[in-house]
């Protein structure tokens, strides 16, 4: 009971889980949520709740890390939740979450109102065993489901989640069945693929049409390969590729470790002759972006648009005499409308880019006199800077050390949380003298803007007799990129920003 009187406002945390049934339902959420919330008012305890739907061994779930970050701040004194389970099962994070609330004096209490205090050594143990125990548990839970999605595939059987376009689950039979409306979408985007048109076309028809993809977005040229590339358009399901949890994060398995089940899907969207006819043309389009990416030139990368953001290219115009020029923008949005930027000589371009060269190199070396001419004293040297960098060190090492002892049972709790707190004012102390050293101090600005001066000098002295790639080398070496803006059908307006490298 005394513990339940030093707690005056909780962080409940809720997430829905599986259960052997699979999902639980929202109604079990809200069972939950009543019974915390019952515990909450009965001791007449302030609260925040936490609450969201995903897998306890994800770590980028959003409340548990707005939680986590209330609890640094020492906002709660309990941490309420139906057990340790529903907080986390992962093996790294579970003691991770365990040492915070240590260190930050913070209790756990379960739905049956059981208060774990971390700094009581039986308490630390119970729910460290509890979190052993969870994770075992939730192994053998993953290691049954893996087993069942091979057993489903080898069957023939979807088991991956959300169909692909065109597709419908079947929930009772557990197969694909064909979304007649949409399949003539898929269809359509094969076939042109055939006929060389490439995935932006493609996407650009589809969305005219009237098409959109699952979620109701329009398609882009990637989402029209993705669909190129699935197998599952011909008939087979394919499990077992992905070693992770999603395709940006997980990595693919060595292909004799696929479960491939060929005619799976019966009917399917497309037969695999012209299956392997789109994949065919897909790839021989591949084959002609390394050649174009060879052809670097001064301003490969650099030029953008400044109405759409899109890199502008360059091409020869052999009607011209063999003339470079930098393109008009060739950004179409999804329903195909182009970009109105129009394009340049590249050798205006080039004049334009050196012109602002001088005019940075005339800003910074008046910055620099102005810079100079100033009577207000410098009041630190390099060595100061040193010497403060070096202390911050001392003590960061030693804030890593008292970690270490803690972990260890080298030193008492309220020893660490002593020492940590003269450790940590002495370190923002340190970090803020070295803001005060670094801001008043001209020294560094002075020497930054001479080097910079320099080798712009040197660029503008030498840029003529450099080659194309060592042009575009050098240009990148101090500008981000150059923005130029020319609307179609207004020849008097045009410009250039440059976004510097400083």
């Amino acid at each position: 009971m005394e513990l339940k009187n030093k707690i005056k406002r909780v962080a409940i945390y809720l997430r829905k889980s599986r259960n052997k049934e699979g999902e639980e339902t929202e109604e079990t959420l809200a069972k939950h949520r009543k019974r915390l919330l019952d515990i909450a008012h009965k001791n007449n305890w302030q609260f925040e709740i936490f609450q969201e739907v995903g897998s306890s061994m994800d770590d980028m779930r959003p409340e548990y890390q707005r939680m986590i970050n209330k609890l640094t701040d020492g906002i709660f004194d309990a941490v309420l939740s139906v057990n340790l389970a529903r907080v986390t099962r992962d093996d790294a994070e579970t003691p991770k979450f365990m040492n915070l609330l240590r260190q930050d004096d913070i209790l756990f209490v379960t739905d049956s109102e059981r208060v774990y205090d971390l700094e009581v050594q039986e308490d630390w143990q119970a729910l460290k065993f509890t979190g052993f125990v969870n994770n075992w548990e939730y192994e053998n839970i993953k290691a049954q489901l893996r087993k069942g999605k091979k057993d489903s595939a080898k069957m023939g059987r979807w088991s991956n989640g959300t169909p692909n376009y065109g597709y419908i689950y079947n929930r009772l039979e557990r197969k694909l069945e064909i979304d007649e409306e949409k399949a003539k979408a898929v269809k359509l985007a094969f076939q042109m693929t055939i006929d060389g048109i490439g995935a932006d076309n493609i996407a650009v028809k589809l969305n005219n049409l009237g098409y959109r993809t699952k979620n109701g977005k329009f398609f882009h040229g990637q989402s029209i390969v993705r669909m190129i590339r699935s197998e599952i358009y011909k008939g087979w399901i394919v499990a077992n590729r992905l070693k992770g949890r999603n395709k940006t994060n997980g990595k693919i398995r060595p292909q004799d470790q696929w479960i491939v089940v060929k005619d799976a899907v019966k009917p399917c969207i497309i037969d695999e002759d012209t299956w392997d006819k789109a994949n065919k043309a897909l790839d021989k389009r591949k084959l002609l972006n390394p050649r174009a990416k060879m052809r670097k030139h001064g301003l490969s990368s650099l030029i953008v648009c400044g109405l759409c953001g899109r890199t502008h290219s360059v091409t020869i115009r052999k009607d011209r005499n063999n003339m470079r020029v930098i393109q008009s923008c060739r950004k179409r949005n999804p329903l195909g409308e182009k970009c109105t930027n129009g394009g340049i000589q590249y050798n205006t371009m080039m004049e334009l880019i050196i012109n602002n060269i001088r005019m940075k190199k005339d800003q910074i070396q008046l910055e620099l006199e102005k810079l100079k001419d100033e009577n207000e004293a410098i009041n630190t040297t390099e060595i100061e800077i040193q010497g403060i960098k070096q202390q911050i060190k001392k003590v960061e090492k030693a804030l890593q050390m008292l970690q270490l002892q803690l972990e260890e049972d080298l030193i008492s709790l309220s020893d660490f949380k002593e020492r940590r707190t003269i450790r940590s004012i002495e370190l923002d102390n340190l970090q803020k003298e070295l803001t005060k050293l670094k801001e008043t101090s001209k020294k560094d600005k002075i020497k930054y803007k001479e080097s910079f001066i320099e080798y712009l000098d040197h660029f503008l002295n030498n840029w003529s007799e450099l080659d194309e790639s060592q042009l575009n080398n050098e240009l990148m070496s101090f500008i981000n990129k150059i923005i130029w803006s020319h609307p179609i059908g207004n020849r008097e307006y045009r410009e250039i920003k440059i976004d510097w490298a400083e």
